[in-house]
């Protein structure tokens, strides 16, 4: 056990692991900290430094208060919750606002206020504990803000009443992240010692243990099962504070009763159902803004592997859409040289020299190709490892029990997930890092210094001070702020800022929106992990256990990214697949006439041998095409590409007169010849445009009487399989109209509201649920069928071309053989 006695490093203590100067702090310093000595380093300080006696005495007083208060809000809820709750709806954002600040004077007025906090305060004031937001550090989740919407005080009072204080001791000294990490709030230090804060009674809630006289001690600090002395007494203190709060808010809003009597004059009653979901459909971000106020969630690796399997499909199908619709190809491909540095003015207001030359396009190219194979890669292993990591928590749901420590064999699963995330991040994050500047909103305040010949390098200026929402941004690729803030944290507060303003979201264009919601997906995961208390808080201990296991798994697991990233290089096939020239001009949602069939064959075709041009590229480099470097986890359906037929001219017959009756039958659609594009989500038109061949239109015939001569593949069945009719309200039956155009029909479809489609598919069983960004997924709720599928919302209008609607109508048939005959008007 000797080997074991040993002072603990900066980063057990809650304290940054460099010097100021960022040289590394060396094992004989050790002795130093130990002592409580940290003259010298450019650390922030501890707030104090008690003795043992002092420690105990101050834990014992506050675990006292906590457990009272909480025994108290226990029985009054166990009595009035359903009082509590109606009274509180009742009430007008001002009458809430009073309770709040009559029971929390100079509560913080905003959302987040640790982040408001650090905006205003000099880091170096902060660090020597000079801060005046304090409060805001300590308890950022009590705000006048969120706290008077909707259910969020009747959801902390549910779980704070009904709970014990235990449950919740990793989540509030979480929640103070910000203040902690960056120094303004630091706990006392006592050394030697752990506060293990368990059970119900003043006895075991907040007790020291020393690690002389429990040789487990120690080790229980270092796992998550205790806690560091200092970081107990905050705990306790957010507990105190917080308690008595909810007490005092109970007390208003039930005015008429005396506290003192208040238990003893009614009987209990049972507990009242769950407080039903906010909003028409759930999101991530309300669920993210209620999670402070929720009993902390239990790590779901099935619900995360749906939503990781849906992104994959997603990927998918991009690949899909990328090889087989042109149209798709060069909307993808305008997205992507939108936001390229390239098309910023330097400060002379001059061009940069390679705009629109064949390097910028192989440029652009090279980032698509490698964007969509290698997503396809790096999802697939995420849902591979969270099959594993479900599979290990089952094998061990008996020996998993907060007492103790995690198997080693699911521990170790654990961390190499946790590294396999860490290392997802960063792709997302870089480009964010060079595309969001470029963005057409973001474009004007940032100025290009001048192109220095011979040089890939790209330095940006920015003009003007930084907006809040560019200054979130900005937290994401800068490390230090990223370490301090955590992904998840960043993540849900963009997610926030977007959608509370319109105007706020008017400035993040789709294809942000498209990889902040990639990124927004691994935060989401990540965010899981970091919740899985209190195993979570020991992860780091283990990563030091471990470290050569996991970071060798991960180029073995990531061996074929390798391959598609490091022969991108040199993929000089801008002759064949930049969109300038019109070469991809495809008019899908024309009505079919000889000329538009001509400009898709035409378009097909060009297409078709710019993906041949690159995979000679990876043959000549690796043996094998891009297709095949992924066929091992490619699970769409492999069928070939579908193709627009010649044309026909179609024959005119002479017009009868019918005598046929009028039909009573309801009306339905036909899947018949319905286009064969296809786009990732409901993404709308990129403002790039490509040029359009100048046709000389035929004018021989009436194109209204002319038969559709697209081919259609018919979705692959199992033999015997019954696909349901959907009997629809005219609201969604006009969805899927669209959705299954019938090139025969006499109208062209126009713009569907993305609130219609949401309706329309809820309206046949999918639970529609706001991801990140543009994100949306539909999960299966009433249908005999498994897996989600994900469509991004169309941006800034919130209305779905008709031509992406043909190319979601491609996604469903795919993916579920849905067809126009399967939906009929009620």
């Amino acid at each position: 056990m000797d080997e074991v006695m040993r002072p603990p490093a900066l980063d057990e203590l809650g304290l940054p692991l460099n010097r100021g100067d960022n040289e590394p702090v060396g094992d004989e310093m050790m002795q130093r900290f130990a002592a409580g000595d940290f003259s010298g380093f450019n650390l922030p300080q501890p707030s104090s430094f008690p003795t043992a006696a002092e420690a105990q005495k101050e834990a014992r007083e506050r675990s006292t208060e906590v457990l009272s208060s909480w025994n108290k809000l226990r029985q009054i809820l166990e009595r009035y919750e359903e009082v509590i709750r109606r009274r509180w709806m009742k009430k007008t954002k001002t009458q809430r606002t009073a309770i709040l600040l009559k029971a929390w004077p100079n509560m913080s007025p905003t959302h987040r206020p640790d982040y408001e906090a650090m905006r205003k305060e000099n880091p170096a004031t902060v660090r020597s504990g000079g801060t005046k937001f304090r409060e805001a550090y300590m308890w950022p989740d009590i705000n006048v803000e969120d706290l008077v919407k909707g259910k969020a005080l009747l959801l902390l009072l549910n779980s704070r009443g009904r709970n014990t204080p235990q449950m919740f001791a990793h989540a509030d000294f979480d929640a103070m992240r910000v203040g902690h990490v960056s120094g303004a709030c630091m706990p006392p230090f006592l050394n030697m010692y752990t506060m293990l804060l368990e059970g119900e009674a003043v006895g075991t809630y907040g007790r020291l243990v020393s690690w002389d006289d429990d040789e487990e001690a120690m080790m229980k600090t270092f796992n998550g099962l205790g806690f560091l002395p200092g970081q107990g007494l905050m705990i306790l203190e957010i507990q105190q504070k917080l308690l008595s709060f909810l007490l005092a808010c109970c007390y208003s809003i039930l005015h008429e009763m005396e506290p003192s009597s208040m238990v003893n004059e009614a009987p209990t009653k049972p507990e009242p159902s769950p407080l039903s979901d906010s909003g028409e459909y759930p999101t991530l971000a309300t669920i993210a803004a209620e999670a402070p106020y929720r009993l902390p969630a239990r790590l779901d690796f099935n619900r995360l592997k749906a939503l990781v399997n849906a992104k994959r499909s997603s990927v998918e199908d991009h690949i899909r859409g990328l090889r087989e619709d042109p149209g798709y190809f060069a909307d993808v491909l305008g997205d992507w040289s939108e936001h390229r540095q390239e098309k910023l003015p330097d400060t002379n207001r001059r061009r940069h020299p390679v705009l629109d030359e064949p390097l910028f396009w192989e440029r652009v190219i090279g980032n698509v190709v490698t964007d969509a194979y290698g997503g396809l890669v790096v999802w697939d292993i995420i849902s591979e490892q969270l099959t594993e990591l479900a599979a290990l928590q089952a094998k061990y749901s008996n020996a998993i029990t907060p007492e103790k420590t995690l198997p080693p064999e699911y521990l170790k699963a654990l961390l190499k997930f946790r590294y396999t995330l860490d290392q997802s991040k960063t792709g997302p994050i870089a480009q964010l890092k060079t595309g969001l500047p470029a963005s057409p909103y973001y474009r004007s305040t940032f100025d290009r210094e001048p192109h220095v010949p011979g040089s890939n390098m790209i330095r940006l200026q920015s003009k003007t001070k930084p907006d809040q929402l560019m200054w979130l941004f900005n937290n994401l690729w800068t490390d230090s702020k990223l370490d301090l803030l955590s992904l998840p944290g960043l993540v849900d507060e963009i997610e926030h800022h977007i959608q509370s303003d319109p105007k706020e979201k008017a400035k993040i264009s789709l294809w942000v929106a498209r990889i902040f919601g990639e990124l927004g997906l691994i935060a989401r995961i990540r965010h899981e992990l970091d919740i899985y208390q209190p195993w979570a808080s020991g992860f780091d201990s283990g990563y030091a256990e471990y470290r050569d296991e996991v970071e060798k798994d991960f180029p073995r697991r990531f061996a074929s990214l390798a391959e598609i990233q490091n022969n991108s290089q040199g993929l000089s096939v801008a002759k064949f697949g930049s969109p300038t020239d019109g070469r991809f001009y495809y008019p899908s949602d024309k009505r079919p006439t000889k000329v538009t069939t001509h400009s898709m064959r035409k378009a097909e075709a060009d297409l078709d041998l710019f993906w041949e041009k690159v995979n000679t590229h990876y043959r000549r480099k690796i043996g094998k095409s891009l297709d095949q470097v992924v066929q091992h986890i490619f699970t769409e359906a492999r069928g070939p590409l579908e193709r627009t037929a010649e044309w026909i001219e179609p024959i005119k017959e002479k017009k009868k007169k019918s005598t046929a009756q009028p039909s009573t039958a309801r009306p339905d659609l036909d899947l018949g010849h319905h286009l064969t594009s296809l786009r990732l989500a409901s993404e709308e038109p990129s403002k790039f445009v490509p040029l359009q061949p100048k046709l000389k239109p035929k004018t021989r015939g009436s194109t209204q009487d002319k038969t559709d001569a697209i081919e259609e593949t018919a979705p692959i069945q199992a033999v015997g399989d019954e696909h349901p009719v959907f009997s629809l309200k005219n609201r969604a039956f006009k969805v899927f109209k669209a959705l299954f155009y019938n090139p025969n029909q006499s109208d062209l479809p126009g713009e569907i509201p993305w609130a219609d489609f949401l309706f329309a598919m809820a309206a046949t069983g999918f639970a529609p649920e706001k991801l990140y960004g543009s994100v949306w997924q539909f999960t299966p709720s009433a249908l005999d069928v498994e897996r989600s599928i994900q469509f991004h919302e169309p941006h800034p209008v919130g209305k779905i071309p008709f031509r992406n609607a043909r190319r979601i109508g491609r996604r469903l048939s795919r993916a579920y053989g849905w067809h126009g005959a399967m939906f009929a008007l009620e």
